[in-house]
């Protein structure tokens, strides 16, 4: 079958059939993942971003070269993930470039444009790297360059290109140190070659189904698993996109320069995508808004993914959210990750926990006080993204959801596993609490974990545990509450009147309710303990921690009481507490939690 030219319709074709191939290889991607970092997330980022792009052709009713080549480019830059992704975004915006006047493409004319779009990916790089995929573009794009002189038929052009493709893989396996210590291709341009055959594959069978079902021997047996032993030199995978009028892409790659290695600024003068392997997110994002707007951000943390998939763990992989407050010697351990909520100030959006720390909220707040802020549940796609490589390196994961009574958190996370291959080692449970009162839960989890408890064994204790962890609440002030319209005014100008304060709780619901009214805050203080007291009865024996809003001191005075009356079985932990808590109760905020001992158990008995 000749083709002789190509229009929108066939390029959306082959679009879909080059990714359906990368879906198709995406764990073999992953597995030999090295360079620049050995975190085994390639082929789900590379799938990833090629499935943002068939999302958004397949939705285009105009069918023009102009209108798909555009819309792929820009889904690409969107949905991009991770340096090959991000590279493979700015390729696909360079190709529009050279393509988008033309209603019909020559095989010269698209190899023109090809090479065209090779040269403004480089462009992008603040440090290109030969060895990887840009080798393998840059030698498919001469390849088709003179190909071109000699035939005008598509099918020929990528069938004869596609081997010096593969040649340019098979020799990336020597041209970085750290692939020829592994002894594997690089996993970006390995990825690629798959696209080319994906369409290959589509030309010469028709059929976009038939692309999944091709098996090719040669390049699945060359690549052998990844096993390095090597430092991180930074943490954060970041990325970002900008939008603005004119961003000066060159000027945003020098101010970013300074912040971490593998730095990438693709996309177009009105649409900037930034990736960058760096330590401090939180800068990162600060610097590109300068630039224009942040639409999106992300920070992948690549140290808890090359533990995961290159070092010995536990079985189980447990899986938080930043609503749930832990000390950091739990969360750094290598089998707990955490998936971000994101905080929403004014027109900008912030990553919790990874590019918002407490203090830069609390001075956000204190010079802020004409916003009103709030928060908001991770995508689907968050999930996903966690939940499938993690079930790539562990028999089993779990997640511990805040609140669903509280959070459309808890149905994100289902919403995500649901697209997640191994869906069935994902185990979801709702804690029906939040911040301390997860972290308490979460830290029994990650004990059992540890000691080897079978999984059925701490699926039960986690469903115990639910029913006995208790929060209580106290708030100095009301001005939060009534910004984010917890309180009514109208109840709000009665408490005033008569200088009462709730204490809130959380009910068996998950559902924030009023625990007591109390004049002022000391008294809110004593009212808590007396209700420990109460509840507990003195010298009883167990867990507590104690999460606060930029109030330290009160917080330490909670300490003393709880050690006061009680034999606490493991240390009090004591954290600046979530966002979702300093947004919705503001400043001198002290939330306590408790594991509620056993029915019968001999340590709840009242002593004098």
């Amino acid at each position: 079958m000749r083709i002789t030219y190509l229009d929108g319709t066939r390029l959306k074709r082959a679009l879909i059939a080059g990714s359906r191939r990368i879906e198709q290889y995406k764990e073999q991607l992953n597995t030999v993942n090295v360079f620049p970092v050995a975190d085994s997330d390639t082929g789900t980022n590379m799938a990833g971003t090629m499935r943002a792009l068939v999302g958004g052709v397949a939705s285009v009713t105009d069918r023009s070269l102009a209108a798909i080549s555009r819309t792929a480019a820009d889904a690409a830059l969107s949905g991009a993930r991770g340096n090959s992704g991000t590279i493979l975004s700015q390729f696909f915006y360079g190709l529009t470039q050279g393509i988008e006047n033309h209603t019909r493409l020559t095989t010269e004319a698209f190899s023109r444009a090809v090479r065209s779009a090779v040269d403004y990916t480089y462009g992008a790089l603040s440090e290109p790297v030969e060895g990887t995929i840009l080798t393998v573009l840059r030698v498919w794009a001469e390849k088709l360059e003179e190909l071109s002189r000699k035939t005008d038929d598509f099918a020929q052009l990528f069938h004869d290109s596609l081997d010096d493709a593969k040649e340019a893989l098979r020799k990336t396996r020597d041209m970085l140190p750290s692939l020829r210590k592994a002894k594997v291709v690089d996993a970006g341009a390995l990825g690629f070659v798959h696209l080319i055959e994906g369409v290959v594959t589509f030309i010469d069978r028709g059929r976009i189904r038939d692309v999944e079902q091709l098996f090719d021997p040669e390049l699945d047996d060359t690549p052998q698993p990844a096993r390095l032993d090597e430092e991180l030199t930074f943490r954060y995978c970041t990325e970002c996109i900008v939008e603005g009028a004119e961003i000066d892409h060159r000027a945003l790659r020098l101010e970013l320069s300074g912040y971490g290695d593998s730095l990438i600024v693709a996309g177009a003068p009105h649409r900037a995508k930034i990736h960058i392997h760096t330590d401090e997110p939180e800068e990162v994002f600060r610097l590109a808004e300068r630039f224009g707007t942040l639409v999106d951000q992300k920070a992948d943390d690549m140290k808890k993914q090359y533990g995961a998939a290159h070092t010995p763990h536990a079985e189980t992989a447990l899986v938080v959210d930043s609503a749930c407050d832990l000390p950091d010697e739990y969360l750094e351990k290598s089998f707990v990750h955490m998936v971000p909520v994101k905080v929403i100030f004014g027109e900008k959006s912030y990553i919790d926990k990874v590019a918002l720390t407490p203090e830069h909220y609390y001075e956000m707040l204190r010079t802020r006080t004409d916003v009103v802020p709030s928060t908001s549940q991770p995508a689907p796609g968050d999930f996903e993204k966690v939940f499938s490589f993690l079930t790539e390196h562990f028999r089993r994961v779990i997640y511990l959801s805040l609140s669903g009574a509280l959070s459309g958190t808890l149905q994100s996370a289902r919403n995500g596993v649901a697209r997640v291959r191994r869906k069935e080692n994902v185990h979801i449970y709702d804690t029906r609490t939040v911040t301390i009162g997860s972290g308490l839960i979460a830290r029994r989890v990650i004990e059992a974990i540890e000691a080897g408890t079978a999984f059925e064994d701490i699926g039960r204790m986690i469903e115990d545990l639910v029913g006995r962890t208790r929060l209580l609440i106290t708030i100095p002030s009301l001005d939060a509450l009534l910004r984010s319209g917890r309180l009514s005014r109208a109840k709000g100008l009665v408490a005033r009147m008569f200088g009462l304060r709730p204490l809130l709780t959380l009910d068996a619901h998950g559902k924030v309710v009023k625990a007591a009214m109390v004049r002022g805050a000391e008294a809110g203080r004593a009212k808590i303990i007396s209700m420990l007291r109460a509840r507990l009865g003195d010298g009883a024996e167990t867990d507590f921690a104690i999460g606060h809003v930029d109030a330290t001191d009160i917080a330490g005075w909670f300490r003393e009481q709880i050690e006061r009356y009680f034999r606490v079985q493991r240390e009090v932990f004591m954290l600046d507490a979530s966002p979702a808590l300093a947004t919705h109760t503001g400043f001198g905020t002290v939330a306590v939690a408790y594991i509620e001992p056993p029915a019968g158990d001999s340590t709840n008995e009242t002593t004098t």
